[in-house]
């Protein structure tokens, strides 16, 4: 047997041999034999992105297993709890952290024996991830105060200063080869665009056209930049070139805009302008804002060729489909529970429908309700929706024949995932069973061991699932679906 880890403080000591589990807690002790079920810290689980490895995080302990057989390949001991974890772009480094204690190690796959490990100083950690080359580690500072560039080849370190305090992502190109930054000087937002094989500052964009800067995104292929004001008396969105160093198109929610242009007869307006994200093949451009409304941009025009409004009422169309989950509840000796409760998604044709508004407490009161998921599809078809008004509906827009499927669900919808490699999507609530989408169907799954699923990660080439739960994740194979 292997001892994996001891914690002095709770008293309870985890021995992991193969798939046999032996807990001891206090004066407790229990045998549980759990295939493919890890023990896991705040959803701290990744595929390599290569799919040949996935990692595991247990308290202090790295573990990386084959995804293939699910045998540990290495076992490696952080030296104190671990709080995030990154694989490096070419699937050799994993980067563990403790946030708090400002605490970063890398480790090998192919070189166990070696390890990287930096403490960041009083500047402190607000997040940390990797550069797209793997030779390069970048550490946000607690307060934006600095963006601290470490090399894992020679130790090396630079330094980006005055990004600005709301932003907490750093924005690569998909090529890897440029970084871009919002900087912050005496009110005054610009953008600074960095090579990231020098680290030197290589253009800096002055955006006079915008009050502020309050959002950024590349383009799939990595030749535009979108740079947008959120709050003004004047949203705006601004589409920027590298390739030919100046604005190619210009979209303002205020604009009016004729109905005949968008094929709708009643056209609302969006307010303001919260994301922006691109279609995977770089033709649209879907755009929400401070209400329940989406627009999709031509890349050619920059206008909008459609529009959808989270309309609460789902009144009749031919083509819309509607999946609502049911529970269906079998009597055994005359009682009825849980566990013996059957949940379904039935498709219903009766119209109108009614989506159910969330409670007060389900939306934070300091904030203003938004869209909390917008997600493509690997081919761009379809765009997977769900807005805080209403926790537990998700919208599936076909874009190409503009209609929608709804799934209806009991529970708050936490996260859904595509699948990488066709169109399949997974919608997690929270419990333990799972939704599975396809332009087929929509069914509803009991989740393996009845575990708790907050969220999945999904293998390269859509096989597999890693469901994540509280303290526990588990392995799902993934049947390959025409």
């Amino acid at each position: 047997m292997k001892l994996i880890y001891t914690d002095l403080h709770c008293y309870s000591t985890v021995i992991v041999y193969h798939c046999v589990c032996i807990v001891y807690n206090g004066d407790a002790m229990t045998l549980e034999v759990e295939k493919n079920v890890f023990r896991i810290n705040n959803q701290l689980c990744e595929f390599s992105p290569d799919g040949r490895f996935f990692a595991i995080v247990y308290q202090a302990n790295l573990i990386v297993k084959s995804s293939k057989t699910t045998e540990s390949i290495h076992s490696f001991v952080f030296t104190d709890i671990i709080e995030y974890l990154e694989w490096s772009r070419n699937s050799e480094y994993i980067l563990c952290a403790n946030i708090k204690k400002t605490i970063v190690q890398v480790y090998s796959i192919h070189y166990p024996e070696w390890q990287y490990k930096l403490v960041e100083g009083s500047a402190g950690l607000e997040s940390i991830t990797w550069s797209p080359d793997s030779k390069h580690i970048l550490i946000l500072s607690n307060f934006n105060i600095q963006i601290s560039v470490w090399s894992l080849e020679n130790r090396n370190v630079n330094y980006i200063q005055n990004m600005k305090s709301s932003f907490r992502n750093l924005y690569f190109s998909p090529n890897g080869k440029k970084l871009a930054i919002v900087v912050s000087n005496e009110g005054d937002d610009t953008i600074e665009i960095y090579k990231t094989d020098t680290w030197k500052l290589y253009k800096k964009l002055i955006c006079e056209r915008l009050n502020t800067i309050d959002g950024i995104c590349w383009s799939p292929n990595s030749e535009l930049i979108c740079i947008w004001c959120s709050f003004s008396n004047e949203p705006k969105l601004i589409i920027y070139s590298n390739v030919l160093e100046s604005d190619i198109g210009v979209f303002c929610p205020t604009q009016t805009i004729s109905s005949s242009e968008i094929g709708y007869e009643h056209h609302k307006e969006l307010k303001g302008i919260k994301s922006v994200k691109w279609m995977p093949s770089g033709q649209l451009l879907a755009v929400t804002g401070y209400n329940e409304m989406i627009v999709l941009l031509n890349h050619v025009t920059w206008k909008p060729l459609l529009q959808l409004h989270l309309d609460p009422i789902i009144k009749e169309n031919y083509l819309h489909k509607v999946y609502e989950e049911r529970v269906i509840q079998t009597k055994l000796s005359n009682k009825i529970t849980s566990s013996q409760s059957k949940r379904v998604l039935e498709e219903k044709c009766e119209r109108p429908i009614n989506i159910k508004i969330g409670k007060n407490d389900d939306i934070d009161r300091f904030s203003i309700a938004k869209f909390d998921i917008v997600e493509f599809s690997f081919c761009g078809q379809y765009l997977a929706i769900k807005h805080e008004l209403y926790p537990t509906a998700l919208w599936i827009w076909n874009i190409v024949d503009d209609y929608l499927d709804y799934l209806l669900l009991e529970n708050k919808i936490v996260a859904v995932r595509w699948n990488p490699t066709r169109a399949q999507l997974f919608a997690f609530c929270e419990c333990a069973h799972m939704f599975e989408w396809t332009p087929q169907k929509a069914i509803c799954l009991p989740t393996p061991r009845n575990i708790t699923v907050l969220d999945a990660r999904c293998h390269p080439r859509g096989n597999l699932l890693l469901l994540c739960g509280y303290n526990k994740a588990i392995i799902y194979q993934n049947e390959n679906k025409s």
